[in-house]
């Protein structure tokens, strides 16, 4: 059985997983997606009631990054997912294909060069 992480590599390949791996696949990351949701919104909350210190750079704040957060997947959420995704990040893009083969590939020269013995 692939894991989460094979199967989404290879739709953004360009592959076709089975069907039960894409069904799979998403109801694992829209959990992941609710458990992200619920602790961004804790730091928000905490931030708000004074728990801990909003920090000097607002980015970096809990609140600010909540609001992105929702920000972000109301977005995705309120179109289909080929929109979302663009044609620059679609697997049916020929030209995405080749630069994420040459990305993985400059990757893969990278670690080799760092990996610890």
């Amino acid at each position: 059985m692939k894991t989460t992480f094979e199967i989404i590599e290879m739709v953004r390949d360009g592959e076709q997983p089975e069907y039960d791996d894409l069904i799979y696949t998403i109801c694992a990351m829209s959990a992941l997606s609710t458990f992200d949701n619920q602790a961004l919104m804790k730091l928000a909350i905490a931030e708000m009631e004074g728990e801990i210190e909003r920090p000097k750079n607002f980015t970096h704040s809990p609140l600010w990054q909540y609001e992105e957060h929702f920000t972000r997947n109301k977005k995705a959420y309120d179109k289909p997912p080929k929109d979302f995704v663009g044609w620059n990040n679609d697997p049916n893009n020929p030209e995405f294909i080749e630069r994420r083969k040459q990305s993985k590939k400059l990757v893969d020269k990278i670690l080799k060069k760092v990996e610890i013995t």
